[in-house]
């Protein structure tokens, strides 16, 4: 890693407090050091980089009374560097790097009105020093600085004016004015009342391609789930990664997270939802013309389960009536013949008419549409995600654009669907059967998927056989059938 030159250590004013009865100051004298490699393998801050004090660099050395100032005078582009100042003479001193105006060491010898700010200037293959918080306590004039943050690293593979550092919630904070504390040789700081405290970090300025940035951060444990937000620099376009693990930070590491490219295929999208993955969809290539607006859709590339999507594309997924948000089992074994099926409480008729609330209720259609409420794919997986219509059932088997391929996929049938132009955009329907009362019906040889589609109470679903395609098949409400989700984006 190849860090730029690093700051630490602030100076106090040069008022002598003459006739004010207290303890006049002095010009003091001060070394200050900076914290080296740990004995432990990970990465590090001192690790195989030049981490050194700077001309500008200032220290501040509260004294309980006010925070004073003190400045490099000789040292700069070393690891230690001499700073003078004027403050009253101890027999212990505490200071904070950077330069703090409104530090304070209180009587417990913790210092408060410590910043780490939400806002970072970005320095290419370095940091923000004034993000840089660094420590020490000496009763000498050896200052012996210790880092206080961690540090993510982060390459973008495209400029950007940008990048956000946001928790997955309102557990972690991120940034704010809090205190320091000095416990056995270790800082720390306490963002927990921080009054301006943040839960994202904002790296601004100009970020270049290919170059690596550090954003500090608190020692904390991100939740699966955080997010970074990448601002392109030239055309404003936010490219989203979502972190799917906890996130640990601790105090002198650096978090290496990689490279990100526009390239890439992981970037989240809110409409894809929470549970979704990028390389868990399929754009086809189909547009569909609802009212005015032109929609491109995308297909999730595997069958619906009562928890997300199936794992595999050939996977039979579960089993759903019209209308319900769930299966109606709580179990299936399939290794029995027929299968044994555990029915959940109310539905040990199985999948019949009776059982579907949904029949002959038209709260659950509006403007011959099921609603969103009623929707297995939007509510099991979020986002724009839905049940597919009639209209794009119709539109994907009709239109001359694609190959529809009765085939094999370990050990499962089914219709493999190809766009002609471009064979990677494909996906595989496999033959699920369907649940009808308490059996399964021709599971391996025939396949239903539901429409969203009803009208005059009527259903409509996509059958398929070796032989044959129907998109627009009449479908009974208390049928199992395999759900196909999709989600609609409009285009130009």
């Amino acid at each position: 890693m190849a860090f730029c030159a690093i700051t630490l250590l602030t100076a106090c004013s040069s008022d002598d407090n003459e006739g004010t009865g207290t303890p006049k100051k002095q010009r003091l004298t001060f070394t200050a050091t900076q914290e080296g490699t740990p004995a432990n393998t990970k990465t590090v801050i001192a690790d195989n980089t030049k981490i050194h004090w700077q001309s500008d660099d200032k220290i501040c050395i509260p004294d309980g009374t006010e925070s004073n100032e003190f400045k490099l005078t000789s040292g700069e582009g070393t690891k230690s560097a001499i700073f003078e100042g004027y403050a009253t003479p101890s027999s212990s001193y505490t200071a904070v790097y950077p330069y703090t105006a409104t530090a304070a060491l209180e009587a417990d010898g913790t210092v408060t009105g410590i910043t780490l700010p939400a806002t970072q200037t970005a320095t290419a293959n370095s940091f923000d020093p004034q993000a840089a918080l660094m420590m020490a306590v000496s009763n000498g004039t050896t200052l012996a600085f210790k880092n206080v943050v961690a540090y993510l690293k982060l390459t973008p593979k495209f400029a950007c004016s940008k990048i956000v550092l946001k928790a997955a919630d309102e557990t972690a904070v991120l940034a704010g004015t809090g205190k320091l504390a000095y416990n056995n040789g270790i800082p720390t700081i306490d963002l927990s009342e921080a009054t301006d405290k943040s839960y994202a970090i904002t790296l601004t300025g100009n970020i270049e391609a290919d170059k690596a940035y550090y954003i500090a951060v608190p020692a904390v444990t991100l939740t699966a789930g955080w997010k970074l937000f990448f601002t392109k620099a030239d055309d404003s376009n936010e490219y989203i990664y979502k972190g799917m693990s906890s996130l640990n930070f601790e105090r002198n590491m650096v978090a290496n997270i990689g490279e990100f490219s526009i390239e890439n295929t992981n970037w989240y999208n809110p409409r894809r939802g929470e549970i979704v993955r990028a390389d868990q969809e399929v754009d086809m290539g189909l547009i569909v013309t609802i009212g005015s607006t032109n929609y491109k859709v995308i297909f999730a590339k595997s069958n619906l389960t009562a928890t997300g999507l199936a794992v595999n594309d050939y996977d039979y997924g579960d089993y759903f009536a019209w209308g319900a948000t769930e299966p109606w089992y709580s179990s299936i074994d399939t290794s029995t013949s027929p299968w044994t099926i555990s029915w959940k409480d109310g539905k040990s008729g199985g999948y019949i008419t009776e059982n579907c609330p949904s029949y002959n209720n038209d709260s659950y259609v509006e403007n011959d549409v099921l609603k969103m409420e009623y929707d297995a794919a939007h509510q099991i997986l979020g986002g724009d995600w839905q049940l597919p219509s009639t209209q794009i059932w119709g539109t994907l088997y009709n239109t001359t654009n694609y190959t529809w391929t009765w085939e094999t996929q370990d050990g499962n049938q089914g219709y493999q669907v190809t766009n002609k132009s471009d064979n990677s955009k494909s996906l595989f329907l496999p033959a699920a059967g369907c649940l009808y009362q308490i059996d399964t019906n021709e599971v391996g040889s025939i396949g239903f998927y539901w429409s969203s589609t009803s009208y005059l109470n009527t259903l409509y679903s996509l059958y398929l056989d070796s032989g044959s395609v129907d998109p627009g098949f009449y479908g009974s409400h208390g049928f199992g059938f395999s759900v196909r989700p999709v989600r609609l984006v409009a285009v130009e």
